[in-house]
């Protein structure tokens, strides 16, 4: 996608920069404000706002070409992520938008990085924190993400390739840049990948609840589901000899009066619900014991939890410097794979959003298992009532009995009443275990879904892999990508080594390698900085034969010269570079803008120059001074604007 910058201007100063199509170098000395100008023109593109102080609070507005639309944008020179920017159309359509920097406010629909990279086309995409685990959290590609492949900014030219294997975070978003632009990233398995995340949750979880209820069931007379089984079948054996020599011995009673046999049957019955209720309050103080138990052991687990949270969140970047035994300092040693005090390679640590998962899942078990206790307390309460009513009442029914008749208690009687109690305790044993066996269909039921994830956990890591394997397009491109740096080297007359001859882009890191030699162990600074544009200018000359790579067709390089001579062979190889940037920019004049910082005139000609800047001409300008006021020229040049 065609991207120019034709114009950038400081709001409420004179200072405006017009740049040509081609190639155009921003001159000046080291403190004139060159790479201050470099960070306003990424400002522009949507980056985050990183400027030095005299630039702070300050509004830039600049006009840029994308594709065949061009805009006016203004944008205040502030890190809040939510500062208004302003963007209108020029001609065409003459769209108007007012959208916050980086973050999404209530009542707009996206933020001025969403809008460069709607108005850019790049693909809409979110990806993982971290690539090689499922339960990471997505988050969005943006433009600045897009940008470390256009920018190469001054404090990284000659260090890394595009700032990024030193920063982990940055260094995964570089990863995912190269395989959306080159095709290796397929949306598909992008969803496919937010499916297996989704699933992979899910299993955890049920896998977790799964443990703990047979942690659960493995401590109480639940235990076995056979031996329950065949004890429900004894136990309804039982209950129904039970009733058959109820309805037996209260057959067979006998007495003289209506009256008595009515008591009788009243105080069968009552004793049977006072014995039902007893073995109901018995079960129900059993049941009660075991939740607080579990609440205890719930409550230790989310405090260790919540310690291990802390601990990730305000101990993980602690870090040694005096010794906590004897007081002195404790020297540099080791690297950044090794602890600094104990030289020993940290463990691996489960994700912070892993942890935080588990704690809400025990919190919510906690609020339920409290919600269990509070109704099974209340239970208990109308037992203990209900058990003190029918006592009461049955001692009124013998009382009444006993004035009817003085022969009441009588053998027939006695086991009358003691079939219903049987009775009772037989049906309230059948209810508990009805109970256990439901626990054990609960477990038998999370078995059957967790076999379901674990095979839809595969089905998607099979198809994610299928995925993987690239078209024949894919590997056209990359082949170019090769050829195209292979032929910037060569063109730059970069130094080469003898190791293995050829220069191409690693499939696995996706960094150069130079005749066999990783970026890192080039060693030279000037040779990094060759291959570092060598590199940059590739994906442009590739993206620029295939319409198919979303790249933004701009390069931006701060600093082009540094690190390399000025003299003799460096000097030719310094020309060689400038020369092969300006013939790249020339041949794709319309679609294709290269802006170049260097303290020095290019050393060739035909390079637009559209900012020349000095210690008296620096980026903000300086006001003329007011009579008898001193000149802010003779403020030292270390306190102004400088690179």
């Amino acid at each position: 996608m065609r991207l120019r910058i034709e114009e950038i201007s400081l709001v409420g100063t004179s200072r405006t920069i017009r740049f040509e199509p081609g190639m155009n170098a921003i001159i000046g000395s080291m403190s004139g404000g060159k790479t201050a100008t470099v960070s306003c023109l990424r400002a522009l593109l949507g980056a985050d706002v990183s400027v030095v102080p005299e630039l702070r609070g300050r509004t830039i507005a600049g006009t840029v070409l994308v594709g065949d639309r061009r805009f006016r944008i203004v944008r205040p020179l502030v890190t809040t992520p939510n500062a208004m920017v302003e963007i209108a159309e020029v001609a065409g359509r003459r769209e108007v938008w007012r959208l916050p920097a980086s973050q999404l406010q209530a009542g707009y629909d996206a933020t001025f990085r969403d809008w460069w990279r709607d108005v850019l086309k790049l693909p809409r995409l979110s990806v993982p924190r971290a690539p090689n685990d499922d339960r990471s959290p997505l988050v969005p590609v943006t433009i600045s993400d897009y940008l470390m492949y256009c920018v190469l900014r001054q404090k990284e030219i000659d260090s890394s390739v595009f700032g990024t294997p030193d920063n982990y975070s940055k260094n995964i978003k570089r990863k995912y840049v190269f395989e959306i632009l080159y095709g290796l990233y397929d949306p598909e398995a992008a969803g496919l990948r937010d499916r297996l995340r989704q699933v992979t949750t899910e299993l955890t979880a049920l896998t977790a609840d799964a443990n703990t209820l047979e942690r659960i069931l493995q401590t109480t007379a639940f235990a076995s589901r056979a031996e329950l089984e065949v004890e429900r079948q004894e136990t309804e054996r039982e209950l129904t000899h039970a009733r058959q020599a109820d309805i037996h011995l209260t057959g067979n009673i006998n007495l003289t009066g209506p009256n008595t046999v009515t008591l009788r049957e009243r105080i069968a019955e009552t004793e049977a619900e006072i014995a039902r209720i007893a073995g109901a309050t018995e079960a129900e103080a059993v049941s009660t014991t075991n939740l607080r138990e579990l609440h205890g052991q719930l409550i230790a687990q989310s405090r260790r939890l919540t310690r291990a949270l802390v601990a990730e969140r305000l101990l993980n970047d602690f870090e040694f410097h005096t010794c906590p035994r004897c007081g002195a300092g404790v020297p540099d040693r080791g690297d950044e794979h090794t602890c600094r005090l104990c030289l020993q390679t940290p463990p691996d640590l489960p994700a912070p959003s892993s942890l935080a998962a588990e704690q809400d899942r025990v919190i919510e078990q906690v609020t339920e298992t409290e919600e269990l206790i509070v109704r099974s307390t209340r239970r208990l309460a109308q037992l203990q009532t209900a058990l003190a009513a029918q006592t009461e009442h049955r001692t009124d029914l013998g009382a009444q009995l006993d004035r009817a008749t003085s022969t009441y208690i009588t053998d027939q009687a006695d086991r009358i009443r003691s079939a219903a109690a049987q009775q009772a305790r037989l049906e309230e044993h059948l209810a508990r275990l009805d109970d256990g066996l439901a626990l054990h269909d609960r477990l038998a039921g999370q078995a059957e879904r967790v076999a379901e994830l674990e095979r839809e956990q595969e089905d998607l890591n099979s198809k994610i892999d299928a995925t993987r394997h690239s078209n024949q397009a894919v590997s056209e491109r990359l082949r170019k990508l090769d050829d195209a740096f292979e032929a910037a080297l060569r063109s730059f007359d970069a130094p080469r080594f003898d190791d293995q001859p050829g220069s191409y882009i690693n499939k696995k890191t996706y960094l150069p390698v130079v005749d066999g030699r990783p970026f890192a162990d080039l060693q030279s600074q000037g040779v990094e900085v060759l291959v570092n544009v060598a590199h940059v200018l590739a994906h442009q000359h590739v993206a620029l034969n295939d319409g198919d790579i979303p790249l933004p067709n701009i390069l931006i390089i701060d600093g082009i010269s540094s690190n390399v001579g000025h003299e003799g062979v460096d000097l030719e190889r310094l020309r060689k570079m400038y020369a092969s940037l300006l013939r790249t920019a020339t041949e794709h004049i319309d679609r294709l803008q290269i802006i170049v910082t260097d303290n020095d005139s290019p050393p060739i000609e035909g390079i637009h120059r559209p900012l020349e800047l000095s210690d008296t001409n620096r980026l903000v300008p300086i006001p003329p001074a007011e009579p008898g006021e001193a000149r802010p020229a003779d403020v030292p040049p270390e306190e102004e604007v400088g690179d």
